[in-house]
């Protein structure tokens, strides 16, 4: 099994949500997440012995993104700019 730059606790957390949520819900954030840094930076931070800080956090808003802006844009939820900004930090480290 393919190793995700997010736990299932870790997505658990950043979305605030109890132990007894849908895991396949949040295995598929893990997975979501982990193929979007991945596409965005052509370097695959799942697989480093210690995964990236940056990589962890940019992960954590992109479930954000996908869970509390399913509905439609909502302002208090839109973490594009930040989304951005640790993508482009990411693809410098992973030059």
């Amino acid at each position: 099994m393919a190793k995700n730059i997010l736990t299932i606790d870790q997505v658990r957390e950043a979305l605030f949500l109890d132990a007894d949520a849908d895991y396949a819900m949040l295995e598929q954030y893990s997975r979501a997440a982990s193929h979007f840094i991945k596409q965005k930076t052509g370097y695959d931070y799942a697989q480093d012995e210690s995964v990236e800080p940056l990589a962890v956090t940019c992960a954590k808003l992109y479930v954000r993104q996908l869970h509390f802006g399913a509905q439609g844009y909502n302002k208090e939820h839109d973490y594009t700019l930040g989304l951005t900004a640790l993508i482009s930090d990411l693809q410098d480290l992973a030059r």
